[in-house]
């Protein structure tokens, strides 16, 4: 496990606060703190971390209904749940299980025992989950099945958070997402949109997606769909300019033949994507 593992703990509770506080930060966890379902959520979206640890009873949400938010997030319906309770009746317990959490300690609580249970979690979450592609791993497929354009439109959809390698007819580069924005695009020393939109010329080639994994650099502030307007003009004006010229006129291919699809998943049982284990 690595110790700059983040945890988001939520309880009304200032005394248990203080007591999780410790025990997790002498351990050399990053630890994020929130009293209310509200600022909890903020957090889990701004921070992404890598476990929940919380009560039942929070200030203004029940936080079995929280975990279910957090569930039909889509960048971050991976977090796995810890519910550090009151509540000590089995129902309780067992209906909680039942919702989806990975764990369920009552309080009072030894925070050795805290401590090794959220390790376990974490343990169990990083070989369970598909975010486990990334680093050398990834997702795989052909420019010339799925354009870079439409991946930035699936991307923007599933509110993906991802990078997007790409090479092809001698360039290479990559397309970085946070929560389905497009943020930062590299491509040998182009950066931000034009390092983008000399990617999205590239139509035979390959890319590789590796879930879970950003840039901590912003060089594009648009939208994905203001992003796939101005490349669409660009494009038509150098195909205008280009008329009637013997070399090769740049056009993107056509596009849009994803966007009904139910994402990723179903681009996999399409056979359009595959998994990638690097050698």
């Amino acid at each position: 496990m690595n110790i700059s593992n983040e945890i988001l703990v939520a309880d009304s509770d200032v005394h248990t606060l203080q007591i999780v506080k410790d025990a997790l930060l002498q351990v050399g966890f990053v630890v994020h703190f929130a009293q209310s379902c509200e600022l909890a959520m903020q957090l889990a979206v701004k921070n992404k971390p890598d476990l929940v640890l919380t009560e039942i009873n929070l200030s203004d949400m029940d936080g079995r209904e929280f975990m279910r938010m957090v569930q039909k997030t889509p960048e971050i319906s991976y977090l796995p749940f810890i519910f550090l309770t009151s509540r000590t009746l089995i129902h309780d317990k067992v209906a909680t299980l039942e919702a989806g959490a990975d764990d369920y300690i009552t309080k009072p609580f030894n925070e050795n025992e805290l401590v090794a249970r959220i390790k376990a979690v974490l343990r169990r979450s990083s070989r369970s989950r598909v975010s486990t592609l990334t680093g050398e791993d990834g997702i795989k497929g052909m420019l010339k099945d799925i354009h870079l354009i439409d991946l930035i439109q699936l991307m923007d959809m599933g509110r993906k958070t991802a990078v997007v390698q790409i090479g092809g007819e001698g360039k290479e580069g990559s397309v970085f997402f946070d929560g389905g924005e497009v943020i930062h695009a590299v491509c040998g020393r182009l950066l931000g949109k034009e390092a983008l939109f000399e990617l999205l010329s590239i139509q035979d080639g390959t890319f590789i997606i590796h879930l879970h994994v950003t840039s901590k650099i912003r060089s594009i502030h648009l939208s994905a769909t203001n992003l796939v307007m101005e490349a669409m003009c660009r494009f038509d004006e150098n195909r205008t300019s280009m008329t009637g010229s013997t070399h090769n006129t740049e056009a993107l291919p056509a596009t849009g033949k994803f966007l009904q699809s139910d994402g990723i998943k179903e681009l996999f049982e399409k056979g359009i994507i595959e998994e990638y284990r690097k050698p």
